[in-house]
């Protein structure tokens, strides 16, 4: 409607111009170099309209011709991208076919059309480790350190390439790097806090911490574990300090943040029973097998009676059992303090009971003993070690 509107009035305009072009009488003399010209307005008017129109019909022309070289120039460029990112789109597909070699092919021709690394750098990455190249692979990774976009992806394969190859320091650095420049990626600040806390680095590693509880990129449980360790790593450089009493606050502490956190609560024990607040201790190596049985608990609990005859630690052992009688770490420390009395019967019963509920490497280990040392049967004994060499130690 607009448009309509508007071709009504501009016809209507030049309808008026032409008209009022004609209802001019004047004429017009115009003297050049000797020549006379004579010529009514309308005619002359008319006259410069076209020269101005030739004019500009000729400018147009002379831009076209000019111009169609770049024209060109772009219309082979775009042809180039449009190449470039078939060829990346295609690479990337065979990425998930698992062809190496086109993968390969397709990398190198997304390259050399699109000249942009934030493009085909992904790509490069997979065709060289499908190639399984790592000085290629490690090349790569560095490239895309030379642009922002691509920054993080650079440094986090560095850091898992630096973990293949057992360089802890790099991928420590690396993986620090990575979590400045994303410090919400999923599973990096637990990687960079192990490592930290592997070199000991406990200052670092409760600053990584504090991180991944400000992003929220552990869980609760696993940060107040994490907690836990650092609070312990502390207690134990008091400890070996001398200073005793930081130790056990900080164990203390750590036992608070996690309950279940072992060394922890080992720590406190020993140092509480070493000042002599045997039933404190006591009370707390009870709580913690409660919610966590461990052999490190059954060790501090034996400990409280260390001139106990066998049998005595056999009822030793089974007041603490008590608390937990449902857990197999306790029906295995009665089975060995059992061993420990000779109680033949009792032990054979107790490790077939745990043979039958979970068959392990300690369980193993103690039948080959009985046999051993109940029956003096050399290849009953060999036979349950056998078995038990094909399975991986318990966990600490």
């Amino acid at each position: 409607m607009r448009r309509l509107v508007g071709f009504l009035l501009f016809t209507a305009l030049l309808v008026m111009a032409a008209v009022w072009l004609a209802d001019q009488p004047d004429e017009i003399t115009i003297r050049w170099q000797g020549w006379r010209i004579d010529t009514k307005a309308p005619i002359l008017l008319l006259g410069l309209l076209f020269v101005a129109s030739f004019a500009v019909g000729l400018g147009r022309m002379a831009r076209s011709v000019v111009g169609a070289p770049g024209r060109l120039s772009g219309a082979r460029q775009t042809k180039r991208t449009l190449k470039g990112y078939r060829a990346l789109s295609e690479g990337l597909a065979a990425v998930a076919t698992g062809d190496t070699r086109r993968v390969a092919r397709l990398a190198h021709q997304a390259e050399k059309l699109l000249k942009d690394p934030s493009l085909t750098g992904l790509l490069s990455v997979q065709a060289a480790r499908m190639g399984g190249d790592e000085s290629e692979l490690r090349a790569r990774f560095e490239t895309m350190l030379t642009r922002p976009e691509t920054a993080f992806l650079g440094l986090k394969g560095l850091t898992d390439l630096a973990l293949r190859r057992g360089e802890r320091d790099h991928a420590r650095d690396y993986a620090a790097r990575a979590l400045a420049l994303q410090p919400s990626a999923e599973g990096l600040a637990a990687t960079l806090f192990d490592l930290q806390a592997e070199a000991g680095l406990w200052a670092e590693a409760e600053i990584t911490l504090s991180v991944a509880r400000r992003y929220r990129t552990m869980p609760t449980e696993e940060l107040a574990r994490r907690r836990a360790q650092i609070l312990y790593a502390r207690a134990q450089a008091a400890e070996d300090r001398g200073n005793r009493v930081e130790a056990l606050d900080l164990a203390l502490a750590a036992r608070k943040a996690d309950p279940s956190f072992i060394p922890a609560v080992v720590l406190a024990v020993e140092i509480l029973r070493r000042r002599g607040k045997e039933r404190k201790a006591s009370q707390m190596v009870q709580a913690a097998f409660r919610i966590a049985p461990h052999p490190a608990l059954v060790a501090a609990w034996i400990a409280f009676g260390p001139n106990d005859t066998p049998l005595e630690r056999v009822k030793r052992v089974q007041r603490l059992v008590e608390v937990n009688q449902s857990s197999s770490e306790g029906q295995l420390a009665l089975a060995e303090a059992a061993l420990d009395a000779k109680l033949w019967g009792q032990a054979r019963t107790r490790l077939t009971q745990a043979l039958e509920e979970r068959p392990s490497h300690r369980v193993l280990t103690l039948l080959a003993r009985l046999e051993r040392e109940e029956n003096k049967d050399e290849k009953a004994a060999l036979a349950w070690l056998a078995k038990a060499g094909a399975l991986a130690p318990d966990p600490v």
